[in-house]
């Protein structure tokens, strides 16, 4: 696959990680902000072209060579910045636009909807969703699901006395649903082989059918009770999209806001959550939202410091988990490691919608995993692919990338070597930064 030319205005977080993936592809990347110093920190850490200015004016874009460009995403803090920047970029013709939304207000604009080759990523509904899906799957630290919400994929924390300590991978007992993909120890990412050593601390990530997640669950300790009751910290979009996520899963749901307008808004349109208004790193406030009986509480605030504290008040106040927001880069494993169960990394999220559309028509979703040293992609087979009608042995596969599970009309596949893939299937493929080519090329 020919290398592109990509512009991204915003050198934000989600911008970073964007450009991050695809300059250590070799993309060409050109990055445009109208911040002197974000633009500094982009050139000393990142191949890329820096161009000081706003990205929704003609001039800068053409400067930056929007004409001939492949690929153009704005993802800058601004929706007005965003839209007027991308439906330029469509004017001067290049043919994939992404723009990132924060307001759902215009995600109907029509001037975005008649645009053919331009897109929209909301990344705050996408947040709330892969929370719904961890609060689902108290065993796990991340839940995604693929090929339309029939296959989870699950990152695993190997506990001391698991089932899973001090075994070699091809020693453990096959899963007739579920196949272990890949193994992040000391923040590397790394594809398991039969003798690979799965150590206490490990964390293990599987793939299978969403119907068999207690064969998984055996592995890595006692089940876990269903989650009954949650406590969120913080009404923005997010909050809110989880609230409306789980409401009618029989949870019972409190709500902490620190605004006394969004609070009364809240109570009034959600009758089914009892809204607190108060500070969310308070004690008192905490234990009369009820978080010393609480199984989740989730921290949404826009302040990384509110969410780690206020987790770490509930958590001392006996709440059994904690999920918070985290968006600096690389602070997500320091925060797990100071007893926050899960963070999850909003524009790491949003960077995975944008990259998806990068990758190409054929692939249904993606998720970046472990701050972008993985990516999870499902990829239709289309009848031209070079590995439609090949057996799996007989493909060449990378050693850095796993294919594991395979979606046939009704059916989930757990492929082995002499299985044939074939046109229409669905493939979610696992696959290490440096085998992303090889893979797109034996899909392309």
């Amino acid at each position: 696959k020919r290398l592109m030319k990509v512009i991204i205005v915003g050198a934000t977080k989600t911008g970073f990680h964007i450009a991050q993936n695809l300059s250590n592809e070799g993309h060409s990347i050109v990055f445009i902000d109208n911040r002197e110093e974000v633009l500094h920190q982009a050139t000393n850490s990142l191949d890329v072209l820096t161009i000081l200015g706003d990205g929704s004016s003609h001039r800068v874009l053409e400067e930056g060579g929007i004409k001939g460009s492949d690929f153009f995403t704005a993802v800058t803090n601004d929706d007005r910045v965003n839209i007027m920047a991308s439906l330029l970029a469509k004017i001067y013709g290049v043919p994939k636009v992404v723009v990132r939304i924060t307001d759902p207000e215009h995600l109907d604009n029509p001037l975005l909807l008649k645009e053919k080759g331009l897109y929209t990523v909301y990344p705050e509904k996408v947040v709330a969703d892969k929370i719904a899906q961890l609060i689902e799957v108290p065993f796990a630290t991340l839940s995604e699901v693929f090929g339309e919400g029939r296959v989870r994929i699950l990152k695993l924390e190997v506990k001391k006395g698991s089932a899973l300590e001090g075994k070699k991978l091809g020693e453990l007992e096959r899963l007739s649903s579920w196949i272990l993909i890949a193994l992040s120890r000391g923040g590397k990412l790394t594809i398991p082989r039969g003798d690979t050593l799965i150590q206490a601390g490990d964390y293990v990530i599987g793939l299978g059918m969403k119907e068999a997640l207690k064969e998984l669950e055996r592995l890595v300790g006692p089940p876990e009770p269903r989650t009954k009751r949650v406590v969120i910290l913080g009404g923005g979009r997010i909050g809110y999209y989880l609230l409306k996520e789980l409401s009618g899963r029989g949870i019972f749901l409190r709500l902490i806001e620190t605004s006394s307008q969004r609070s009364l808004e809240l109570a009034q349109e959600l009758s089914h959550v009892l809204v607190f208004k108060g500070d969310g790193t308070s004690g008192e406030v905490l234990k009369e939202a009820g978080v010393e009986e609480a199984d989740y509480f989730v921290a949404l605030t826009r302040d990384d410091e509110v969410n780690v504290l206020a987790s770490l008040c509930a958590k001392n106040l006996g709440c059994k988990k904690v999920i918070i927001l985290s968006r600096k880069r690389d602070y997500t494993p320091i925060v797990e490691k100071v007893g926050i169960d899960v963070a999850i990394n909003p524009p790491l999220a949003a960077a995975s919608e944008v990259m998806r559309y990068i990758r190409g028509e054929k692939v249904l979703s993606l998720s970046l995993l472990e701050e972008g040293k993985g990516e999870i992609l499902e990829v239709l087979v289309k009848e031209d692919s070079k590995i439609a009608g090949k057996v799996l042995r007989d493909t060449a596969f990378p050693e850095e990338a796993l294919i594991g599970a395979i979606v046939r009309k009704h059916n989930i596949i757990i492929p082995r070597g002499d299985t044939t893939i074939l046109p229409n299937d669905r493939v979610i493929v696992l696959t290490l930064p440096q085998a992303i080519k090889k893979v797109e090329k034996l899909f392309g």
